[in-house]
């Protein structure tokens, strides 16, 4: 079993630097989401070269820097979510105004099944928290419910809409 540590130090009300958390991968499992599945935009951004998706490396309250992300990634509601995301679009990040919440079968596609805590490519997806992600399917027959992705082990669960997760936008080519 591999194991990666990445060192963050928190600075309460004003920014997060790199801190300390232990990725554990198995590399006898065959990767679902390696690197070579993505293309580096060149702008915090990877298109997914199976789907032609376009992810946004950073979840949303962190920046890219150029070759990581930076800062806190953030956490809403489901209607404050969407609403982050059609900002997004506004101020065209990263040339685009087609942003939107995955479908929680896209939100699958990023899973790496090599890795829990977290279950996600941390190549691609640098600092990306051990927490859950929103995705933009409703539970059907149940009233103020969606899927979220959790990342600490890539499982799906059904979340009131009330509650605060974070977003990780996609946008198709």
């Amino acid at each position: 079993m591999l194991i990666r540590s990445l060192f963050t130090l928190l600075l309460p009300g004003l920014f997060s630097l790199p801190v300390m958390a232990e990725q554990l991968c198995n590399s006898k499992k065959t990767a679902t989401a390696a690197l070579s599945h993505f293309k580096d935009g060149g702008n915090g951004t990877l298109v997914d070269t199976q789907s032609q998706r376009v992810w946004l490396r950073c979840s949303l309250g962190m920046n890219w820097t150029g070759s990581s992300c930076e800062g806190t990634s953030l956490t809403y509601n489901w209607n404050a979510a969407q609403a982050a995301v059609a900002e997004l679009n506004v101020k065209q990040m990263a040339g685009r105004s087609n942003w939107r919440l995955p479908t929680v079968e896209e939100l699958n596609t990023i899973v790496e099944q090599q890795c829990f805590k977290p279950a996600i490519n941390l190549d691609a997806f640098p600092f990306s928290p051990e927490a859950g992600f929103w995705s933009s399917t409703t539970a059907v027959g149940i009233n103020a419910r969606a899927w979220i992705v959790h990342f600490l082990h890539g499982q799906q669960y059904i979340a009131n809409q009330a509650q605060d997760w974070r977003v990780r936008p996609v946008a198709d080519k």
